[in-house]
């Protein structure tokens, strides 16, 4: 038997509206890595219907598939990684490359020699380190600012490095850096501010915002977004298979290792998830599983396929063979400590297999 993620487009439509609502309308919507798990297509007709126009993934290929999707000019879909193709076939296939060296922007401005209505963004690390034109590339950038600046970008793009930290004043000092490259290319639309960063401050809404995350209820921390004294909603509930029922004597050993023994006679149900589905064994001691109000905690390893629970101390359960259990769900998150366990929400979600069913509701 299979597990069952269960989405409800409904809240993840609600969540986004808030969420473009606090970002003054200006709000896109980041799915990549498959929408952090819940399924790109379907979440993106989803925020479609709610008005969303502009999405970002990470790599060409979920660009084209998104394409094949939405065949509307209205529709914009922005290449984080980079133009690493040329830039014909972002053309061909309508996407919009985010640029990320000052070598793909010389690329793209020749490009755009001969099709002048080619779009393309262009993406200023500030100091994330990661991705985006450099100091020295921005020197550059400066340099040649006559030829760069009449590009017309559909946004100059940068990405907080520490957003989820509201006191860091270097978000302030990315800010501010943004701006000023900007005033030199004839001020462009600015995009900024990831799910973190709208939570920041309003001042970093600017012309555009980019969550993620946020989407689905929660932020980087972990923690429950509330937006204007309303709470987002968690989407989703990992649904998972009873495989079987037995019982264990005091002193047995339980699962691979033998490293867990039973300290009392014990009812335990071998449940139908494990590793390959995205249940990491770290998880082991941070999870349980609620029935009838009672935490029922993972007894042995946790293995590629499957776990145990000690259901001893639950009461006139109806529990069987095929029955399934909620093992994520919206209390589990309000219980969730990212922190404490390494293991961030994004993690989390992303982990969960395509081995796991996602069913619509």
């Amino acid at each position: 038997m299979q597990c069952i993620l269960e989405i409800s487009l409904k809240k993840i439509k609600s969540n986004w509206e808030k969420i473009n609502k606090y970002s003054n309308f200006k709000a896109s919507a980041v799915i990549k890595a498959n929408a952090y798990g819940f399924g790109s297509e379907e979440i993106a007709l989803a925020l479609n219907q709610s008005g969303c126009n502009f999405f970002y993934v990470a790599q060409i290929e979920e660009g084209i598939r998104l394409r094949n999707l939405f065949k509307s000019d209205k529709i914009k879909i922005g290449i984080l990684e980079g133009m690493l193709h040329h830039p014909k076939e972002y053309r061909e296939n309508n996407l919009i490359p985010v640029i990320n060296s000052f070598n793909q922007l010389n690329d793209f401005i020749e490009f755009k020699k001969t099709f002048p209505q080619t779009k393309s963004i262009l993406h200023i690390d500030t100091g994330m380190n990661r991705l985006g034109l450099d100091e020295n590339e921005q020197k550059l950038v400066l340099e040649n600012i006559s030829s760069i600046s009449s590009v017309n970008f559909e946004f100059i793009m940068t990405h907080f490095s520490n957003s989820n930290t509201q006191n860091d004043n270097f978000n302030n000092i990315q800010y501010e850096k943004i701006l000023k490259i900007n005033s030199y290319l004839k001020n462009n639309k600015i995009s900024l501010s990831n799910t973190g960063g709208i939570l920041l401050d309003n001042k970093f809404i600017l012309d555009q915002t980019r969550p993620g995350i946020g989407i689905y209820g929660y932020d980087a921390n972990g923690n429950n977004i509330i937006l204007n004294e309303k709470k987002l909603n968690f989407p989703a509930k990992l649904k998972v298979p009873v495989l079987q029922i037995r019982f264990g004597k005091k002193g047995d050993k339980v699962s691979y290792g033998r490293t867990e023994t039973l300290e009392r006679n014990s009812k335990l149900a071998t449940i139908g998830i494990g590793y390959a589905d995205g249940i990491l064994r770290l998880l082991k001691n941070k999870m349980c599983i609620l029935i009838n109000g009672k935490p029922c905690r993972i007894i042995g390893s946790i293995t590629m396929d499957s776990l145990i629970i000690d259901i001893t101390d639950v009461e006139n359960s109806n529990l069987k063979v095929g029955s399934y259990l909620e093992l994520i769900n919206e209390n589990f998150l309000n219980n969730w400590n990212a922190s404490e366990l390494g293991l961030s929400t994004y993690e989390l979600f992303t982990l969960i297999s395509n081995r796991v069913i996602r069913k619509y509701i």
